[in-house]
């Protein structure tokens, strides 16, 4: 079973007992006590004894991510000491000091390997395992995780090293290695080290002890699958709406290249995730991935939502229910009105369903006319170039390209000419809130909608499908102001 250990890092004894007993008053099953991190080692350690769950004792070395700098014999001797005080051991794989490990008994030995930089091959994370069990009753491996390769490696290096019988603890440091500690216990590891509180953090991409023991062992993860994405608001509703809905769950973000993807899948599977939503560039070319998708993604043509239902992952698009809801919102009547749908990407099949479905006399352009022609020929709309759509006058104008997203370039994807008073534009882009399109719109006085609404409907509706539960759309737009004011 895992235990959430807090991770206490204080300048002084008396502090680091404080912080201990608040620690435990939030429900902390272990603490790690980083005494590399004091100064000046306390000499007298009884005061500890009084503390009544598992204690840890780490003087960690500078090159595996501590602060220690003194003496392998100063080490030893405060490491004894600890020990005879009832602490458990924590020692560097490797250190010299680990070939006398069976000399603390009856103390617990955890023998560590902490790499701040890289992740290396599963052979190497096993390698390591191993050598750390060979002379610890607890082996703890801890790797910086950049890339969603990394992230794989990791969890199948954990899967088949669990068949090893041994204890061990494997971390995956720094946003992308959240889900090893979410997930710890799936992950086979032994102990899941949290911060007492936000700004505690010991180690990159620790969870907060409070949010930790809010999840449990069991918690519902969901998250975002896409790259880039720096600019997405989406963990922030998901995770108010979490709360909101006492759902105990927490919603990831997870950057994915190209030729990651399967990488990622095998993640999900491997952890059980509950499910994700789909974004720039995977929309389209996840379906042949997955187990199965609904009528409404088949007939779009792309996913942005994606439900495991035990084991089997199956696609869903809930952008056409945020497209519809967001005309809805603003009384926007398309029937019988001209349409201009610019880009071909996977928001704008679910556009060009909405607005031909509701009836609209609708255009597509883009940069790649051969994309425009396949879209417009599926949905029953027109495909004409650039310079033809800025010779025409349109009720409706729906950018559905990345151009004015954060992180993208700041351009329009339309000459400003095509622009007019009394026109609908919207923006699937939503942060920033006023992209070039929206501004130029609204100097024309046409009516600006940014991609803030069609988000959160899109959401909510995803939300509802992994939780079965249905939430006002006050929620998320609450949580989406905070942060993007």
């Amino acid at each position: 079973m895992t235990r959430i250990c807090a991770a206490i890092s204080e300048a002084d004894a008396a502090s680091a007992m404080a912080v201990a007993r608040e620690a435990i008053a939030k429900g902390a099953e272990c603490l790690e006590f980083r005494f590399d991190r004091m100064p000046l080692l306390p000499d007298d350690l009884t005061p500890f004894q009084q503390l009544e769950v598992r204690r840890i004792a780490t003087l960690r070395e500078r090159e595996q991510g501590g602060e220690w700098e003194g003496t392998n014999e100063k080490k030893w001797e405060f490491l004894w000491r600890a020990a005879r005080a009832g602490f458990d051991i924590d020692l560097e794989l490797g250190h010299p000091l680990v070939h006398r490990a069976h000399l603390l008994k009856p103390a617990k030995v955890i023998v560590s390997y902490h790499d701040h930089k890289k992740t290396p091959q599963i052979s190497k994370i096993i390698e390591s395992l191993v050598e750390c069990s060979a002379r610890s009753d607890m082996a703890k491996v801890a790797f910086q995780v950049r890339t969603m390769r990394d992230l794989a490696q990791l969890v199948e290096a954990a899967h088949w090293f669990g068949f090893s019988r041994e204890r061990f603890t494997v971390i995956g440091m720094g946003e992308m290695g959240t889900v090893t500690r979410v997930l710890a216990h799936r992950m086979g590891s032994v102990l899941s080290y949290a911060s007492v509180s936000p700004g505690k953090e010991t180690a990159p991409g620790q969870l907060d002890l409070e949010t930790a023991k809010w999840l449990g062992k069991e918690p519902l993860v969901t998250g975002i699958v896409g790259n880039p994405l720096d600019h997405t608001l989406s963990p922030v509703m998901h995770n108010a709406a979490f709360r909101a809905a006492a759902v105990h769950g927490i919603y990831l973000k997870w950057v994915t290249l190209v030729d990651e993807l399967e990488d990622f899948l095998d993640v999900v599977s491997a952890l059980g995730i509950k499910g994700f939503n789909v974004t720039i560039p995977h929309k389209e070319s996840i379906i042949p991935s997955l187990d199965r998708i609904d009528p409404v993604a088949e007939r779009i043509g792309a996913v942005n939502t994606v439900v495991n239902e035990e084991g089997s992952l199956v696609g869903r698009n809930t952008d056409v229910i945020g497209v519809e809801r967001t005309f809805e919102r603003h009384n926007v009547d398309v029937k019988g009105r001209t349409a201009l749908v610019l880009g071909a990407g996977g928001a704008s099949r679910s556009v060009l369903s909405f607005l031909v479905s509701k009836g609209a006399d609708v255009d597509i352009t883009n940069r790649t006319m051969g994309k425009a022609e396949s879209l417009a020929k599926l949905f029953g709309a027109d495909a004409i170039t650039t310079r033809v759509a800025e010779e025409k006058q349109y009720d409706v104008i729906v950018n559905c390209t990345p151009l004015g997203m954060k992180g993208f370039p700041q351009e329009m994807s339309i000459s400003p000419h095509v622009l007019r008073e009394g026109q609908f534009v919207m923006d699937t882009v939503y942060n920033p809130p006023v992209t070039p399109l929206l501004a130029e719109a609204s100097r024309k006085n046409a009516i600006a909608v940014n991609g803030k609404d069609m988000l959160i409907y899109q959401a909510l509706a995803s939300f509802e499908m992994w939780t079965g539960k249905a939430l006002e759309y006050d929620v998320m737009d609450k949580a989406f102001r905070e942060a993007l004011p």
